[in-house]
């Protein structure tokens, strides 16, 4: 066989290799649980009702383009995956974090507990709630998203009955499709952005359990208010279907506690049309983490963080976003060290529980913790 016959062929075995891994490829993205449903047509039509939706997709209240870089500092997702997969020393834990066992018992009498990046438990007024449920990786594949080690690691197997899950959207470190079918059978009621229901029902959550919001929309139960209100941020599950699902903050309120739930978010004009609509917040769960100048307008800096808390007028601010995923190409450690130097300074009352410590706002945690962590 010549030369230019065994290339030929070679090339062809290539050609072949490469169309069969395209798709494969599709293939998974298409039939695939993890990436979600398409809305129903009650929903869709919601959808298409909104004033937040253009048509096509769903907009910020300002002109927010995801990608803030420019010249050499063009996001690069092999850098990135590289950083990811053969992290520098200090960008993840060199040992299992020190956190504690879930105390439920302690929980169930009222108060709250950070789980890790934005899952909060919490309990008011006795309704159990849990915010943005990921007790697994938080990708669609096998590269990048593995959580920290920890001590003690929490699944849906360790979280109480539930009389409502909320979520902020449906990115895959907020929306874990295994967590969401884990925990279906002991949960009440979800509470989704507009476009999100159609994800839960393809997981196996019946209508009935899931009630969707616009912005300002408001669900009660017993005695809580939900609303869900403006965050500057986007969606979408793979990359096709970006911006096709609303993102947002969730206000709790009860006729004694006032909480804000941050989602993800850029800072933004939203921080204080909110304040101005909804009133001061005893406690505000603050994004710290997985930020970089690449997307400055998605996601906050440390510093962003506590000039948000101090727009929102909250009494106590808890920094969230970080502690359990490597998703950006700072140290794990950066977050919240840049955010608890910069509430000292500004004189901004914050909390650090460690991750799943029960705390209450009458005696919040202050306790640098990851400091003796190497």
């Amino acid at each position: 066989m010549s030369l230019s016959a065994k290339l030929f062929r070679l090339l062809k075995r290539l050609f072949a290799l490469a169309a069969a891994a395209a798709l494969a490829l599709t293939a998974f993205v298409c039939f695939h649980p993890t990436f979600g449903g398409k809305p129903d047509a009650q929903s869709l039509a919601k959808i298409q009702a909104s004033p937040n939706f253009n048509g096509k997709t769903f907009d910020n209240l300002e002109p927010t383009p995801l990608n803030t870089g420019n010249g050499n500092r063009r996001p690069n997702i092999i850098a990135w995956l590289y950083s990811v997969t053969n992290p520098p020393p200090g960008k993840q834990p060199a040992e299992p974090l020190p956190n504690l066992p879930l105390d439920t018992a302690t929980l169930a009498q009222g108060g709250f507990a950070w789980l890790g990046h934005s899952t909060v438990l919490m309990n008011i007024d006795g309704k159990t709630l849990l915010t943005d449920p990921v007790f697994h990786r938080a990708s669609p594949v096998f590269l990048g998203g593995a959580p920290f080690a920890m001590q003690h690691t929490y699944t849906a197997e360790h979280m109480p009955k539930l009389d409502a899950v909320l979520i902020s959207h449906d990115h895959y470190d907020h929306l874990d499709y295994r967590a969401i079918q884990a925990l279906n059978a002991k949960t009440e009621h979800f509470y989704v952005p507009l476009g999100v229901k159609a994800h839960l029902q393809r997981w196996g959550v019946a209508d009935e359990k899931i009630s969707e919001l616009d912005w300002h929309e408001t669900a009660e139960l017993g005695g809580l208010r939900f609303t869900l209100a403006p965050s500057r941020h986007f969606s979408g599950r793979n990359l096709t279907n970006r911006n096709s699902t609303l993102w947002g903050s969730w206000i709790i309120r009860s006729p004694q506690l006032s909480v804000y739930f941050n989602g993800d978010s850029g800072f933004g004009k939203h921080f204080a049309q909110n304040r101005q609509r909804y009133g001061r917040f005893d406690i505000a769960f603050m994004e710290n983490g997985a930020y970089n100048e690449n997307w400055a307008n998605i996601h906050m800096t440390p510093e962003q963080g506590v000039q948000a808390a101090q727009i929102l007028e909250a009494k106590l601010v808890v920094p969230i976003h970080w502690g359990k995923f490597d998703l950006s190409y700072h140290t794990w450690k950066e977050p919240i060290q840049r955010f608890s130097a910069t509430a000292r300074t500004a004189g901004q009352a914050f909390s650090t529980p460690q991750i799943g410590e029960v705390f209450h706002l009458n005696n919040p945690p202050a306790n640098p913790w990851w400091e003796s962590v190497k």
